[in-house]
């Protein structure tokens, strides 16, 4: 019965992702030379802005003359640096993320069968696609406020520090800086939040298939034997081809949010330590910019954990669906069979990251409690 986009919250933008180097485009596996300029044109992209902005951020921190100047950039060369594990890890991994999208879209044991699933799926995808489109306009918006806050300084003054190899400190030659500053920084922050994006809605995708797994349940509440038994069966190997998804995606986003969460305790900590050392009087543009972008970061750490939370959650609560289900009217063969599945549900399905740690709302808990403490520990030193 289905008649719906599985992935219409986030089509749109994998169509910018394509654009913008990200994925893999259609039809690449094609002989020719425009299938040779699609492989080349990720790197052709991000090589002259990405990495080499990154490069000269991080040139700057590193020949800073005192701790507080290497500070004023510091946070952002970190949160490039975990953009660069996420562009890595998507490239080298591009042919899973496209298989993987594919069958989320395509495979027909996904299919929604009544108008209720059908309903259940679109206004599932509209509230992920409100929550990721607030995010994505927010994070543009504190980007364009940083690129306009310097104007209203009175010095020169670049949105983002970065080295730049010749004096920019004039009127003649101040906008070739700022210029390439926000071009650079705007792909940068286009790469990152659609990266997130893509990492989520994965978790997001797979927690809904496992609440559509205890919708089926639950409606087998006065189905008898005869109707529940062949019904029972499909709902068992979805559920393994599900799990079988859950490793899938635990492949394309362990890395990124590995280094989402280890470099975010320092992000949110030079944040900090960069707003108690500029004051809101001296520079209340840039203040408020900083304030909203440590707001972002926070927003950024959160979301992979939610999602991940929300996966391991529905996963685990199948359990509950399966009692709901009119076993007691079964024969002894259907109880077993139920009964070996309940055996299955209590291995707990789990998105990891890396070997470390298990992606939920306790690590963003335990991230943000770090950042406190190497901020207090920065403080200190600093004094």
């Amino acid at each position: 019965m289905e008649s719906t986009n599985r992935l219409s919250a986030i089509q749109t933008l994998l169509v910018i992702q394509r654009w913008i180097g990200h994925l893999k485009w259609e039809k690449e596996g094609e002989d020719g030379a425009l299938t040779w300029l699609k492989r080349i044109y990720p790197l052709v992209l991000h090589l002259p802005f990405t990495f080499t902005y990154i490069g000269l951020m991080w040139y700057e921190a590193v020949t800073s003359s005192d701790f507080e100047e290497a500070g004023q950039v510091l946070y952002m060369s970190i949160t490039e640096l975990a953009l660069v594990t996420k562009l890595l890890n998507i490239w080298y991994r591009r042919h899973e993320a496209a298989n993987l999208i594919h069958e989320l879209q395509h495979d027909p044991a996904f299919n929604l069968r009544t108008s209720e699933e059908i309903r259940f799926w679109q206004q599932n995808q509209r509230d992920f696609k409100r929550i990721f489109y607030c995010y994505i306009g927010g994070s543009l918006i504190v980007a364009a406020m940083g690129y306009v806050s310097v104007f209203f300084q009175e010095d020169y003054e670049l949105p983002f520090g970065y080295y730049v190899p010749f004096e920019w400190r004039t009127r003649q030659r101040y906008f070739y800086a700022w210029g390439y500053n926000v071009v650079a920084m705007t792909l940068c922050c286009l790469s990152n939040i659609l990266l997130d994006t893509l990492g989520c809605y994965f978790m997001f995708h797979i927690a809904s298939l496992f609440r559509l797994l205890g919708m089926r349940l639950e409606a087998l509440k006065n189905a008898t034997e005869e109707k529940a038994k062949p019904e029972l069966r499909r709902i068992f190997q979805l559920h393994s081809k599900v799990r079988r998804l859950t490793r899938k995606c635990e492949v394309l986003v362990s890395p990124y949010v590995l280094s989402q969460v280890v470099f975010s305790a320092f992000i949110i900590c030079f944040s900090a330590y960069r707003l108690v050392h500029m004051g809101f009087k001296q520079r209340p543009g840039l203040f408020v910019t900083t304030v909203q972008f440590v707001a972002v970061m926070i927003i950024q750490i959160f979301l992979p954990c939610y999602y991940g939370n929300e996966l391991t959650f529905h996963a685990s609560a199948l359990t509950n669906s399966v009692f709901g289900a009119n076993w007691l009217e079964y024969s002894v063969g259907t109880r077993k069979l139920l009964n070996c599945y309940m055996e299955l549900l209590k291995r707990p399905v789990k998105v990891r990251a890396g070997v470390f740690f298990e992606i939920g709302l306790p690590i963003f808990v335990r991230t943000i409690n770090n950042a406190y403490t190497f901020f207090a520990l920065l403080l200190k030193i600093s004094k």
